[in-house]
């Protein structure tokens, strides 16, 4: 009977982890000017629910939500962009001196509200995303 037991909880754990329905989102984020975007981070929001990738060097990303490159659940996101250089303080001098990061970005993109990027997640998705440089 224990045998058996066992059996079904494990049928079931296979079953509840099979129906994890999270999806592969992949892209590449360039400028306008088709140069891609070299760091910073993708975020997917929605309802509370946040997945994230790493821009990477030629400007492409993978989301994830609990692990890197894992997927996200299939709904509608709004889709931000957090880029920055951090400038480097002088050997000595007091951290609360160095000039603030700044956006690699326009502002506009630093917000899912207000970025105007929206990705609809139904199985492996493609999103590609042009982004603006910063008004100097």
């Amino acid at each position: 009977m224990r045998f058996f037991a066992a059996v079904c909880v494990l049928a079931l754990f296979a079953f509840i982890s099979g129906c994890s329905s999270n999806s592969q989102v992949t892209g590449k984020v360039i400028f306008d000017d088709g140069t891609p975007l070299t760091t910073g981070e993708v975020r997917f929001e929605s309802s509370g629910y946040l997945g994230s990738g790493q821009i990477q060097s030629d400007g492409t990303y993978t989301v994830g939500s609990k692990a890197e490159k894992d997927g996200i659940p299939k709904g509608s996101y709004q889709v931000s962009i957090y880029a920055f250089e951090y400038p480097a303080g002088k050997p000595g001098e007091n951290p609360a001196k160095t000039p603030p990061p700044k956006s690699l970005v326009a502002k506009e993109f630093q917000s899912g509200k207000t970025s105007g990027l929206v990705c609809e997640v139904n199985g492996k998705t493609t999103f590609d995303i042009t982004v603006k440089k910063p008004k100097k």
